[in-house]
């Protein structure tokens, strides 16, 4: 046993050196990860900090441990991982948060924010979906139509042909937020569908953008000659400015003529992604999931933080 202990905190001591980093073999960190179940609580625990520091390097290995036949072993196994995962969730959000202006990719954003709960998601392959979703509906749009008839185009392509539409079912189904299986469901909340055709939008060339209304998101066609509202969560339903302030009003909320602009102002990729955790924070505190609430208060916390400084709104 003194034996195992002198092991362990030997690696508990190297330094996060490529030379200390080398020493960690795949052979080592299989037998390190053996040790989960060390009936000694130090050696557990010793070897649980240690697993940790070597982050995505343990992945494979747990994973392996997570098939192993002593449920034990699978249990701490799995644990650890998700230790792991939160962890470089967490050093993802603070990298994300210091990107200003333009550099905050929202497809990125919302990529990150899907592996909260599906950490092995493939972004690449997401970004090849969009890739050709918007493929699809490019030999309908030609040069020279109007603005409307765009966005008629666009709404009629991807809330009838492909199928998106809004999930009135479940909306708090967890899964209506994230990208992901907003994709493969082809269901969402107005944030998440917004989020798609923005996406699937500006592949195109199509100038979208957010429009965060307190109970509903829009998505607004703008360019130099015209704006034109619409609701995804409806189908694509193209509003004006008077249909915007009427859907304000008939949910009871007191709009002056000076304010209508601020409530239709554009809603940047910070600010979606932030709301689209708020939503998920809502949807978990109805489940009375404190663990995942705490996580995502925790990554708005850190995206507003780093959105103060430069805040001149």
């Amino acid at each position: 046993m003194t034996d195992r202990v002198g092991q362990v905190r030997g690696r508990e001591g190297r330094s996060e050196t490529s030379h200390a980093r080398e020493k960690d073999s795949p052979r080592e960190i299989r037998a390190l990860t053996s040790l989960l179940t060390d009936d000694d609580e130090r050696i557990a625990g010793m070897v649980w900090d240690n697993l940790v520091r070597l982050g995505s390097r343990a992945l494979p290995f747990l994973a392996e441990a997570r098939e192993d036949p002593d449920p034990r072993l699978r249990i701490r196994a799995r644990y650890v991982t998700q230790r792991i995962q939160t962890d470089q969730l967490e050093r993802q959000f603070r990298h994300l948060a210091q990107r200003r202006g333009g550099s905050f990719d929202l497809e990125a954003a919302l990529c990150l924010v899907a592996r909260i709960e599906y950490p092995d998601l493939d972004a690449p392959a997401l970004a090849l979906e969009l890739d050709e979703l918007a493929e699809g509906l490019r030999p309908q749009l030609h040069e020279g139509e109007e603005a409307r008839e765009k966005v008629a185009l666009l709404c009629r392509y991807l809330f009838e042909e492909v199928g998106f539409e809004g999930d009135r079912d479940n909306y708090y189904d967890p899964d209506n937020c994230y990208l992901n299986q907003v994709l493969a469901r082809r269901r969402g909340i107005p944030l998440s569908l917004a989020a798609v055709t923005i996406l699937v939008g500006r592949r195109l060339g199509l100038p979208l953008y957010g429009i965060g209304l307190p109970k509903n998101f829009l998505v607004k066609y703008q360019d130099e000659k015209a704006e034109v509202f619409f609701d995804p969560y409806n189908g694509g339903r193209q509003l004006s400015r008077e249909q915007c302030t009427q859907l304000l009003t008939s949910e009871g909320y007191y709009v002056r003529p000076s304010f209508v602009s601020d409530y239709l102002s554009i809603a940047s990729p910070r600010d979606m992604v932030i709301r689209l955790l708020r939503q998920l924070i809502l949807t978990y505190s109805r489940a009375r999931d404190r663990r995942r609430v705490r996580r995502l208060i925790r990554y708005v916390d850190i995206l507003r933080m780093q959105q103060r400084p430069s805040a001149g709104r």
